[in-house]
């Protein structure tokens, strides 16, 4: 029986909505709760909010296919949403290099792109959505160490949806997709070192400037911090205990570094994520003897060795740790580990090549500009070669330094880079509970876990001493922020050294606990820490609109970004301008060639001699004007690590006097000439 319609009521509630709507939309209309800035800027970035996630799900849904193909099947949901992402990534940089190579870096290639990967992944895409909902459960940290995170993360989100002001981000990781999107190509010519590089996060960039723009492309590191995160409680609960796998991330988590990197367009947390997945998949490999760990384990390290020459250690720590488990453990025959070597080599190295083969088409060098007296390469010599070596400035084998490296390293009082290079005081703090652990490890954790202990151990290790290597010859390779693989290798096996204190505890006093209890504060100085360093930054005002860009950057920048307006503003398109002692171009609108490894007027004296001959080869290069960054001269000569002479300075004196003219001065930080005048030619 269908039941009467109550014209009365149906009245009575529509009047009572229509009211509500009609009261609610003329007060608002007159009395606004934000402006069209407001709107426009959290608009903005909700949107670089999202379209990196898409970049990120495309990923996800590409490696998912990739390792069905294969075959493979992963143990658990976080375990592949992380494995097939971080895979899908380095497919994606892949694509993104190809369609650069060929030239079809256009925003409607890239749409185009996008739409049709979701078209033809839609099923995997929405799998990893799923993997995703049921690893909720699973992501249940002590509630200190979640407010930790919670905060940590998320002052770091908002510092990474803020235009990008970080050095190497403007020097080359972000300078270098602008260049290749203004040329709509991946082209040769380009005298900057660096962007000859391996280049896997530098395509990820360009895909998320080709998207939307470059707050959305350095975003990407940020996902990776997640990535990691996620990936050091993978591999303690698995390969450790699953009473570890929290500290593990508490003990990674309490690095200063990692959320400002995160907040970056740099590359080192990538590189350290993709270094402890292949650490990881080979450690499955030695307890399930399926093929494909070993597959995946050599592509993590090629994806690896896509981003930093410093990751050829990964390589070699792991053959050595399979020759050392199939060898010496588990009695192979040679036949069979040499299979296993070859697998691994062959895989990890058509991995890696794409870079090093477009650097030897690019440049004659595959390891550009490293190599040079085996490859030579173009733009490069003997003098360029040796000035970025810098050796012998290094601490040398002194060994008193050596055995108070570690020190040294915590209190940053040598790094070249320390803000963004912090490890805090955890690591070492916590180095002689490692002992105690050998001494009073219980004999029923058995095999598979202490072994998993060594393997960190010996990969920590690897990283350290090949990065001690690097600063006995030279002082530009001390920077903390190179050895993130060994701090993230070691966060897990100190978690595991940290509970075994527990044998040291008694009814009076529990020495586990009273270090959790410093471990506590430490991290509490963290946030404290971190919240001055965002208040520093104060990227609120932008993202509410009532900053503009521009503002935000002149804020942050200061003298930089007002003399790349300067430029920009001032300038005609066809100027050529040539940096002295700035390596940062990003924000430059004009032909420029930067200052990369700060020695452009020391191998223009080497090379020329004479300041006439000096000028005549400017001119003859079509250069139009000088930047001078006279503080970035200033701290060159003050700290000493560059040989600039007063012979030096006095000769570029005279070509200031004699062949530039003054156009503008920033406040005595920048000077910017124009190529003519004075009482030369």
């Amino acid at each position: 029986m269908k039941q009467r319609i109550d014209l009365r009521w149906m009245l009575a509630v529509g009047f009572v909505i229509g009211w509500l709507f009609a009261a609610y939309a003329v007060f608002y209309l007159v009395q606004k709760p934000f402006d069209q800035n407001f709107a426009t800027a959290t608009g903005n970035a909700v949107l670089d909010a999202l379209f990196s996630p898409v970049i990120l799900l495309l990923g996800a849904a590409l490696g998912r296919r990739l390792i069905r193909l294969l075959g493979a099947s992963l143990a658990s949901p976080g375990e592949e949403l992380i494995l097939t992402t971080s895979l899908g990534l380095g497919l994606l940089s892949f694509l993104v290099l190809i369609l650069g190579l060929v030239g079809l870096l256009y925003k409607w290639v890239f749409y185009g792109l996008s739409a049709v990967l979701f078209l033809a992944l839609f099923s995997d895409a929405t799998a990893v959505c799923r993997t995703a909902w049921t690893c909720r459960p699973a992501i249940r940290p002590p509630r200190p160490l979640f407010i930790y995170l919670a905060i940590t993360l998320g002052l770091a989100f908002l510092v990474a949806l803020t235009p990008p002001v970080d050095w190497d981000g403007l020097f080359y990781h972000l300078t270098g997709p602008r260049l290749y999107v203004e040329q709509h190509r991946i082209a040769p010519g380009i005298d900057i070192p660096h962007l000859n590089f391996p280049s896997l996060m530098e395509m990820l960039y360009l895909y998320g400037m080709l998207l939307k723009g470059d707050v959305t492309a350095k975003l990407m590191h940020f996902w990776y911090a997640l990535l990691l995160t996620g990936l050091v409680y993978l591999l303690a609960r698995r390969h450790l205990f699953p009473r570890a796998a929290w500290p593990s991330v508490a003990i990674f988590a309490s690095m200063p570094m990692i959320p400002v990197l995160a907040g970056w367009a740099y590359n080192d947390i990538a590189l350290a994520f993709y270094q402890l997945a292949a650490l990881y998949t080979l450690c499955n490999w030695f307890t399930d003897r399926r093929r494909q760990w070993l597959i995946l384990s050599a592509a993590m390290c090629g994806l690896a060795m896509g981003l930093k020459y410093t990751s050829f250690v990964c390589p070699l720590t792991l053959v050595v740790l399979i020759v050392w488990r199939q060898a010496i453990r588990e009695r192979a025959r040679a036949g069979v580990i040499f299979r296993s070597l070859l697998l691994f080599s062959v895989v990890a190295l058509l991995v890696a090549s794409p870079w090093y083969i477009k650097n030897f088409f690019f440049t004659g060098n595959p390891f550009y500009p490293f190599a040079y007296e085996v490859f030579g390469g173009r733009f490069w010599d003997e003098f360029r070669a040796a000035w970025y070596a810098r050796a012998g400035t290094g601490i040398g084998l002194n060994p008193l330094k050596l055995l108070a490296l570690p020190w040294t390293l915590t209190l940053g009082i040598r790094d070249m880079n320390y803000y963004d290079g912090r490890m805090g005081p955890l690591f070492l703090a916590l180095l002689p509970s490692l002992l105690v652990y050998w001494l009073y490890r219980p004999r029923r954790e058995g095999p598979p876990r202490s072994a998993a202990v060594s393997y960190l151990l010996v990969f920590a290790l690897a990283q350290y001493l090949a990065w001690t290597w690097g600063v006995i010859a030279s002082r530009s390779l001390f920077q903390s922020r190179l050895l993130l693989p060994c701090f993230v290798a070691l966060a897990p096996a100190l978690a595991v050294a940290l509970d075994s204190l527990r044998a040291l505890d008694r009814s009076a006093f529990s020495l586990h606990r009273f270090v959790w209890m410093t471990i506590a504060i430490v991290l509490a100085l963290n946030v404290v820490y971190q919240g001055l360093d965002f208040l520093r930054i104060d990227p609120l005002p932008y993202l509410a609109g009532r900053e503009s860009r521009d503002e935000f950057l002149t804020r942050n920048l200061g003298q930089h970004y007002a003399a790349m307006q300067d430029i920009n503003e001032n300038l005609p398109a066809g100027a050529k301008i040539l940096f002295l002692w700035e390596p940062r171009s990003y924000y430059c609108q004009r032909q420029a060639q930067p200052d990369a490894i700060l020695e452009t007027w020391k191998h223009l004296v080497y090379k020329y001699d004479s300041v006439d001959a000096i000028a005549r080869h400017l001119a003859d290069e079509g250069y139009t004007h000088v930047l001078l960054h006279q503080k970035g001269l200033e701290f060159v000569l003050e700290a000493g690590m560059d040989p600039i002479t007063e012979e030096d300075v006095r000769l570029w004196e005279n070509l200031a006097s004699d062949y530039l003219t003054v156009v503008h001065r920033e406040d005595e930080g920048y000077v910017l000439y124009a190529l003519g005048g004075g009482s030369g030619p």
